[in-house]
């Protein structure tokens, strides 16, 4: 019975070449790799420890709690930051283990002045989220001498629009922001993630943080990365319908001609969007490496797919044999525009790592 979970194949290989390329673009300057959510939910652990063998000394967390899992399995000498916020009592913690916290707000900043603590300033420039605001930097100034400032950062709000305006305005604040600091004392800086990479050396700054390159996510026109994973799932069942016949709940699809169909095991409990029903396809892969492609029929269900595979040869759709739900040949940017949302949607919602399905990794 377990043998008809999905089945996910992460490629370490492939995420290590992909921060490689990154690295060669970006040249001197330090690439770091954001791991947050499980990186990506491709596991953190794996991944992190991969491209700390490839040279890789940074890294960037969401949580306190996630950047203590990373530690379990990188050397001290990697340097693990944290963006969202702690306690005063986590302090003694942070310290321990070497962790470095990001500080977004006047309230984190008195909780860490004075505590011989390295930490990063996050500044606010235009994405109005997370950081500090432009006027609380002039409040923090007469303080900044007495501590350790490892980077003061800030984050894009439209990189994936290389010409947007309003990546030079966030540029020219955080420029303002470094200046003021800069006079004090000297201070590393960075403004980018992956997209920003891409944008020439005027917004590398001293560090780049690199998220979405490395998972096999496109965005605008840069380079594309190679496919870090696979994720199949089997046939449970195949058979004929004659037309006219309703396929899922809600019968939103009805049967035009005499169709075959196999039903897949996978479905929106793994993660699987459900704006892929009459919209998405299954793979089914020869050993030439020809993929083709069954669409997707009705709605998607908790745990089933139904797909059309009239036009599939019969050898290749047998029960228990297993479908290709993605690969290189349909990649997590492919399935993005099917489901009409972004591929950092389509990833970080696969549950990769639950008990739903086998995980396993190669590279």
């Amino acid at each position: 019975m377990l043998t008809m979970r999905p089945k996910a194949t992460i490629d370490l290989y492939a995420i290590k070449e992909n921060f490689k390329t990154i690295s060669s673009i970006i040249g001197a300057v330090v690439c770091s790799a954001v791991v947050k959510a499980d990186a990506y939910g491709l596991g953190a652990q794996k991944v992190s420890r991969a491209l700390y063998d490839v040279g890789c000394r940074n890294f960037w967390a969401a949580y306190l709690e996630e950047a203590l899992d990373v530690r379990k399995v990188l050397p001290l000498d990697a340097n693990i930051f944290f963006l969202q916020g702690f306690l005063k009592s986590d302090i003694d913690l942070i310290k321990k283990y070497k962790i470095t916290p990001v500080i977004n707000s006047l309230d984190e900043f008195n909780d860490i002045k004075n505590q011989n603590l390295g930490f990063v300033i996050h500044v606010d420039t235009g994405l109005s989220r997370l950081g500090l605001r432009l006027e609380d930097i002039d409040e923090i100034l007469p303080f900044l001498k007495e501590e350790k400032i490892v980077y003061v950062i800030s984050h894009l709000a439209c990189s994936d629009e290389k010409n947007h305006y309003l990546n030079l305005k966030q540029k020219n604040r955080f420029n303002d922001v470094l200046r003021k600091i800069r006079n004090l004392i000297p201070v590393k800086a960075g403004i980018s993630a992956t997209s920003g990479a891409f944008f020439g050396k005027e917004f590398y700054y001293d560090i780049v943080r690199v998220g979405a390159f490395l998972y096999g996510i496109q965005t605008g026109d840069m380079i594309k990365p190679k496919n870090v994973f696979s994720l199949k799932a089997n046939v449970l069942q195949k058979y004929e319908l004659e037309a006219g016949v309703p396929i899922g709940y809600g019968a939103t699809f009805l049967t035009k001609k005499h169709t075959k169909i196999a039903i897949i095991s996978i479905g929106y409990a793994d993660g699987i969007k459900i704006s892929l029903s009459n919209n998405g396809i299954i793979g089914f892969q020869e050993k030439s490496g020809k993929l083709h492609k069954a669409p997707i029929l009705g709605k998607i269900s908790m745990d089933l797919i139904v797909c059309d595979v009239s036009s599939i040869p019969n050898y290749e759709v047998n029960s228990s044999y297993c479908a290709i739900i993605i690969n290189e040949n349909y990649s997590i940017n492919d399935m993005a525009v099917d489901a009409k949302t972004t591929a950092y949607d389509i990833l970080s919602s696969l549950k990769l790592g639950s008990s739903r399905a086998f995980l396993e990794y190669i590279g």
